[in-house]
């Protein structure tokens, strides 16, 4: 190639390299050698399998473009750059490369890094999504308004004849205590819409937990709940209202998803500075740990992408906003929500929460 040829592809910010039939790399201009973090001269001892994996779709697509002259686009190829790296998502044009008077030895590959515009469009999706998750929240708030008001009506005039038995007593009051925790609610989702601010307070957590397994296991008679808690566990700061909402999906999930006489584990530990934290949003600090543990079916691989997200659900009653609340809930309060496959069966999620919350 001559010096005018090379310093003209070089001078390209697209990166490009040309491949032989056998996937051998022999030119990779500058902005390519960049891209893979080596030297134009290091690139030419590569093969396109080593970059994109064996038998990939790019080779195919080079090896087609020598052997029937056919240009191809590959959109939204996605591969791992390396163990433990985020995956990288390309655009790749694939052409054959005619040199007059020579025979067809060779395939032109031009790539387009496409992966922080698909988060951006990812991110700008789910903006809408939310601000149209939040206009129904509103709708829906204003709608329960009158329910509340009338079902708080007849629950007191109830508390007022149960005072007369020791044995009733109680249950009205639990009533009004959750009748008066989803007022706050509704109030609060027909001020700000579907993302309310956090009223934030020092509780203890282990109170709370006890009062959504209690609530949880009169409706769940087939599960037991067995309760691992670290004692030692300080007050945590934080939203009580929508950490009960957290919990209360979590818990409520976990019993659905567990066979008769099964048991769902709720544990608790801190989780130290020392631990990696590199997922978490404000560096090492001392996090809660809470676990809710089923010995259900687990999540099949193919629904784990789309978890979280807004609308997704494999139940048959479901409307799939449970766990996109609890994940925004747990974000908010600048912590993690995330999933693990339960030993030897079963689901695992992992809530993890700050001991002095950083809320967004």
């Amino acid at each position: 190639m001559s010096p005018i040829a090379t310093a003209f592809l070089d001078s390209m910010s697209t990166p490009l390299m040309a491949v032989d039939r056998a996937g051998d790399i022999v030119f990779a201009n500058t902005a390519c050698a960049q891209f893979w973090k080596a030297t134009p001269e290091r690139m030419r001892e590569y093969n396109i399998g080593q970059l994109f994996g064996a038998d990939n779709l790019v080779a195919q697509r080079a090896q087609r473009a020598i052997a029937d002259e056919a240009a191809s686009t590959i959109n939204a190829f996605q591969f791992n750059a390396g163990e433990g790296a985020a995956p990288i998502v390309l655009r790749i044009q694939i052409d054959p490369l005619n040199v007059p008077g020579e025979p067809l030895e060779h395939a032109l590959l031009m790539f387009w890094d496409q992966t922080h515009q698909l988060q951006l469009e990812a991110a700008q999706t789910e903006q809408q999504l939310m601000e149209s998750i939040g206009f129904m929240v509103r709708r829906l708030a204003h709608e329960l308004q009158n329910p509340l008001s009338g079902i708080k009506g007849a629950t007191q005039l109830l508390a007022r004849q149960a005072r007369k038995n020791a044995e009733l007593r109680e249950f009205p009051d639990v009533i009004l205590r959750e009748l008066e925790r989803l007022e706050r609610l509704v109030k609060a989702l027909l001020q700000h819409g579907g993302d309310p601010p956090l009223a934030m307070s020092r509780f203890n957590l282990h109170e709370l937990l006890d009062t959504v397994i209690w609530f949880q296991s009169n409706s769940s008679e087939h599960v037991r709940f067995e309760r691992l808690f670290d004692p030692s566990l300080p007050d945590i700061e934080g939203d009580r209202d929508r950490l009960h909402q957290v919990f209360l999906n979590l818990i409520r999930n976990a019993a659905d998803a567990s066979p008769p006489n099964g048991t769902v584990r709720v544990c608790t530990r801190t989780l130290g500075p020392w631990r990696d934290t590199d997922s978490f949003v404000d560096g090492p600090r001392i996090y809660f740990q809470i676990e809710i543990i089923d010995e259900g079916a687990g999540i099949s691989p193919e629904h784990m992408a789309n978890l979280f997200t807004p609308f997704f659900t494999t139940k048959k009653q479901g409307h799939g906003l449970g766990l996109s609340l609890c994940y925004q809930i747990v974000r908010a309060h600048g912590g993690q929500l995330r999933y693990q496959k339960a030993t030897p069966t079963g689901a695992a999620f992992v809530v993890n929460l700050p001991l002095v919350s950083h809320s967004r």
